[in-house]
């Protein structure tokens, strides 16, 4: 089944107006209750290469279309049935393209997680954060693709889907940054969040792809993949080359000009451990400009070499931010990487 589709006639059933229905009058009561939904859609589709596409500008919305209903996101997390239509308003916190190589990139699904006061406020037992999957069906829009490489934005999710414990943006699902036509918010509580976002902390529940905070105690360092390179303080481009007039001195080619204070980034593994996940190995992937400490740490591994591995065993480390990249039971072990939220 296409969820899409399907989750289509969830919004236009039962109808707003009086259905015709062959045999009876059209004053009959039956016309709009005890109808049974249909059971097949039509999927209307361009010719190869007609491209062109007219817009009504006036956005006359259709009396047969039940506008959405907006709930707050612990709502939907308490929604018992399968691939149920929900809209919701939320704060984007990161956002993550999955790394399928034999997938081209515009095929790929994104991650945002997100949240709203409702989770914020939430007692134990309630995620602070949920990821919304946006299928590579689901066009997001120029305007919601720049504004969150901005930064974090609250971002109105409408006709989504939820099921199995997922809440995923399909063909027909729309990202706005303002409120729609129709829509109804009785009930949804929309405030943006006012004190800091908090996460969820690793624990025996946390699952890969998903953003937790993590806190621990360093024991041990992957001395093999610490590198570091240098990026230009303006565009933050990561390729510099040799500057052609002075080879002493690197170029942007992004910028077009000498970089003569590039910014230095840096990556190092560390093994912590974690009384919150006491039987597992945690591995994290740090970059200096979250973890001050580490970067003091990865410093000295590159350029004084002087450093003793037993001087930065036992150090504290947490809260950090943190996408885990895998779970494992055999062996046990948490697979993380520090994030910088949007």
């Amino acid at each position: 089944r296409a969820l899409g589709l399907f989750s289509l006639i969830d919004s236009l059933w039962p109808p707003a107006v009086p259905v015709k229905v062959p045999g009876q009058s059209q004053d009959s009561e039956m016309m709009t209750t005890n109808l049974p939904p249909p059971s097949f859609c039509y999927i209307l589709t361009v010719q190869s290469g007609e491209i062109h596409v007219e817009v009504d500008e006036e956005e006359q919305i259709s009396n047969l279309y039940q506008s959405p209903a907006v709930h707050g996101l612990k709502e939907i997390l308490r929604i018992d049935g399968c691939n149920e239509r929900c809209s919701f308003w939320a704060q984007v916190l990161y956002q993550r393209l999955q790394t399928k190589h034999s997938v081209p990139i515009d095929q790929r699904e994104m991650l945002l997680f997100v949240t709203d006061s409702t989770l914020q406020n939430a007692v134990h037992g309630i995620p602070k954060v949920v990821a919304v999957s946006v299928t590579a069906s689901c066009v997001l829009s120029m305007e919601i693709v720049e504004t969150l490489s901005a930064g974090s934005q609250l971002v109105f999710f409408k006709d989504a889907l939820w099921g199995n414990g997922r809440i995923i943006c399909v063909e027909r699902t729309v990202l706005l940054l303002q409120k729609p036509l129709l829509c109804s918010a009785a009930g949804a509580d929309l405030s943006e969040l006012t004190g800091p976002v908090r996460l969820d902390e690793l624990d025996s529940t946390t699952q890969a792809k998903s953003i937790c905070a993590l806190r621990g105690t360093v024991v041990g360092v992957n001395e093999s993949t610490a590198f570091s390179w240098p990026t230009c303080n303006r565009c933050g481009n990561g390729k510099l080359e040799l500057c052609p007039q002075d080879r002493e001195l690197l170029y942007c080619n992004q910028c077009s000009e000498v970089v003569t204070t590039p910014v230095l980034k840096m990556q190092l593994e560390v093994f912590l451990s974690c009384p919150s996940r006491s039987q597992s190995t945690v591995k994290v992937k740090v970059g200096h400009e979250i973890s001050v400490a580490l970067f003091v740490l990865l410093t000295m591994l590159l350029f004084l070499q002087t450093y003793e591995v037993q001087s930065v065993l036992g150090k504290e480390v947490g809260l950090l931010n943190c996408y885990v990249h895998s779970v494992t039971s055999h062996p046990n072990c948490v697979a993380l990487e520090e994030i910088v939220l949007l």
